[in-house]
């Protein structure tokens, strides 16, 4: 528990919103026909966040006020309400972004009308070309603050990842089978004895992921595990024990680098989860027929604490990878001979699974 305790003291570290009156320099990746929708190559990764205003200024000063209407970690989409200049707005054209308080606009459906901009040079009132504001909302100035060649070249070219931030919950599974048998007898005699070498571990998994990107509890998600393991072995001498597992287990991920929807990309994440379950524990006893058959029932607690990577496709569909420190406890009630055992099962495991979020 300790570990968890650590990590959750490390959440500082995820990066905040931007403020009123910051400024980002971006690219505009695509744009409508009608220059009122339009989508840039910063996202939540550089804090932005859907419902944030902002002016586009390019060095001849605004261009156009809008609001994020959508949001991924590498890109957004944004709503045009008040178009300056519809030239400078073209994709590939690069300029800055400046957050600004939200802006009230008109309730008065029969000023809702909007007129289509063209790309063409704008004259006379802006006011004119979009949805009208209310009043106090006029603020735009061509005396704003300017796009600077550093801010250009601090512009980042390459191409970014798609995000399936939409899909927020996941389900995965991870199978481990074998289906060996064993037979044991002595070289003089007729003894013989016959038994399964098998083993089978059967896990499913849920996880829930933040809807909302900007929130500090982002870069966490909830998870839920169920499994089945069963352990058929054999001594040399016949003996023959089986161990019967059903285990739950709840916990977190915390994706540190990389926020968990980014898709065609490797999700480095940490992972502890706290597990309870029951156990049935059995003991043939083969050659040492002085030895009593017994078995036992009991309870299991214990912990996972690891890391490892996600992989997904645009798609949703997925694989992942978990390297952990796994502890059980297995505490038994009395066994068919009178006695009371406790058993600790600890060491690392390496786990591969699919997965499929939607």
């Amino acid at each position: 528990m300790k570990y968890f305790i650590l990590l959750l003291l490390l959440l500082p570290s995820i990066a905040l919103a931007l403020e009123v009156d910051e400024k980002l320099t971006v690219r505009v990746v695509k744009v409508s026909d009608s220059k009122k929708t339009l989508m840039i190559n910063r996202g939540t990764e550089d804090g932005l966040v859907e419902g944030d205003h902002a002016k586009f200024i390019v060095t001849a000063g605004i261009v156009a006020r809008g609001v994020c209407i959508k949001v991924s970690p590498t890109r957004s989409v944004w709503s045009v309400y008040r178009l300056v200049n519809a030239d400078f707005i073209t994709n590939d054209s690069v300029m800055s972004i400046k957050i600004t308080p939200a802006v009230k606009i008109t309730k008065d459906e029969t000023q809702a009308i909007v007129q289509e901009d063209t790309p063409t040079a704008v004259t006379g009132d802006p006011a004119n070309l979009g949805i009208p504001l209310a009043d106090g909302a006029q603020d735009l100035s061509a005396a704003d603050s300017k796009t600077t060649n550093a801010d250009l070249k601090a512009l980042e070219e390459n191409e970014i990842p798609a995000s399936i931030v939409e899909k927020t919950k996941e389900v995965y599974g991870f199978l481990n089978v074998s289906g060996l048998t064993s037979n044991t007898k002595t070289d003089v005699g007729d003894q013989s004895f016959n038994n399964s070498q098998s083993f089978y571990h059967i896990g499913l998994g849920g996880e829930l992921y933040a809807q909302k990107e900007r929130e500090w509890y982002s870069h966490f998600s909830l998870v839920g595990e169920f499994s089945l393991m069963r352990e058929n072995s054999q001594a040399h001498n016949g003996a023959a024990v089986t161990n019967e597992l059903t285990e739950f287990g709840f916990g977190t991920n915390w994706h540190p680098t990389k926020l968990p929807s980014v898709a065609n990309e490797f999700i480095p994440y940490l992972h502890f989860t706290f597990n309870v379950g029951t156990v049935k524990s059995s003991y043939t006893a083969g050659a040492n027929a002085g030895e009593p058959e017994s078995s036992a029932n009991g309870g299991t607690s214990g912990f996972s604490i690891g890391g490892g990577y996600k992989f997904y496709t645009f798609k949703g569909f997925g694989a992942r990878m978990l390297f952990d420190y796994y502890m059980r406890t297995e505490k038994y009630k009395e066994d068919t001979g009178g006695e009371v055992f406790n058993k600790n099962v600890a060491g690392p495991r390496l786990m591969l699974a699919i997965s499929y979020r939607f």
